[in-house]
């Protein structure tokens, strides 16, 4: 069972905005239709090893680790097999794509199309652990175009095993990126004269009521973090983003770490810039423990239309972001 708060976004029909809880009864009912132990342990699924992928964070088990790589090649084998049964039994019930041009497909989409989620081997595989989410991420290419892409797929462990909730493709759009990333940065920041509208959403009010205190606790966090850096104030966003963040943005070909994005916030601060962040459309989230995962449609000052993909951990009581990943509406 799953108790949801829904909202309507503009982009796409219906967005769940919920705030996952699994219990038994759910795990009953879910069981029948996923892949056994066995299924995952056949032939060729076990191709992936812990050692060939970079594991960066975390609450780090090998066993679990282990099982995750295992459903995670299982269901790339059912893509390139176009097995849309294999497929669907490891896809969460509230499954969403974003694909590199910012379109949403929900699982029901994708049943009967699951080759539309093909493309190359994945290189430069992470994996980050928390606990009943783990994110992979890396890059691969896509196809009909061969063109490059990095990828972000979020898995979540129910009672019946480790189910896919979001996969989401970033194509960048501009690669010529600049060894001093905050220079770049303050390319695209406005001053306050240009821009002297307070932020409203999303630094005091989004278009999303949290229903558990963990996720009023992630929700602050978050407006937190965004009015942090519309005032520049990179000490605050410091505090609240984890020390392993990384964020992917549809203008960079590479993630940025943490130290980048303190580095641009600083380098706004004596120019008198301000960087607008986008507003709040619609929200998803999903608590897990001690992880939490957002989903989010977003407009920029611009215009411009984004889908956003975050990921939350709880460390020492207080919720950090531990990954972005926004991609461009096409």
């Amino acid at each position: 069972m799953r108790l949801s708060n829904l909202t309507r976004p503009f982009w796409r029909p219906v967005l769940l905005d919920a705030v996952f809880i699994v219990i038994a009864s759910f795990a009953a009912c879910a069981g029948r239709n996923l892949l056994s132990a066995e299924d995952l342990a056949a032939p060729g699924v076990l191709e992936r090893n812990l050692a060939d992928i970079r594991i960066v964070s975390g609450a780090q088990n090998a066993a679990s680790e282990q099982e995750l790589l295992s459903a995670d090649r299982a269901l790339i084998q059912a893509i390139a097999t176009n097995d849309r049964l294999a497929a669907a039994r490891l896809l969460d019930p509230e499954f969403t794509w974003i694909d590199r041009d910012g379109r949403s497909r929900a699982k029901s989409d994708l049943v009967n199309r699951i080759g539309l989620l093909s493309a190359s081997a994945d290189a430069n595989i992470t994996l980050q652990n928390y606990g009943r989410v783990v994110l992979l991420t890396g890059t691969h290419r896509l196809t009909p175009d061969n063109a490059s892409a990095l990828f972000a797929r979020v898995w979540v462990r129910l009672p019946s095993g480790w189910r896919l909730l979001l996969y989401q493709e970033t194509a960048p759009t501009d690669f010529s990126v600049p060894a001093d990333l905050s220079a770049k940065d303050a390319r695209y920041g406005v001053t306050r004269v240009q821009w002297p509208a307070p932020c409203d959403n999303p630094c005091a009010s989004l278009p999303y009521k949290p229903l558990s205190s963990d996720a009023q606790e992630i929700v602050a966090s978050f407006m937190s973090g965004e009015k942090a850096v519309f005032n520049g104030d990179a000490d605050a966003a410091s505090r609240i983003l984890g020390d392993d963040v990384l964020f992917v943005t549809p203008d960079r070909a590479q993630p940025t770490d943490k130290s980048q994005r303190i580095a641009a916030m600083r380098n706004f601060r004596p120019t008198g810039q301000v960087d607008p962040p986008a507003a709040v459309a619609s929200m998803a989230l999903w608590v897990f423990g001690n992880a939490a995962v957002m989903s989010a449609d977003e407009e920029k000052p611009s215009g411009e239309m984004l889908r956003a993909t975050r990921l939350w951990a709880k460390r020492d009581g207080q919720w950090q972001l531990a990954f972005s990943q926004q991609t461009l509406v096409q």
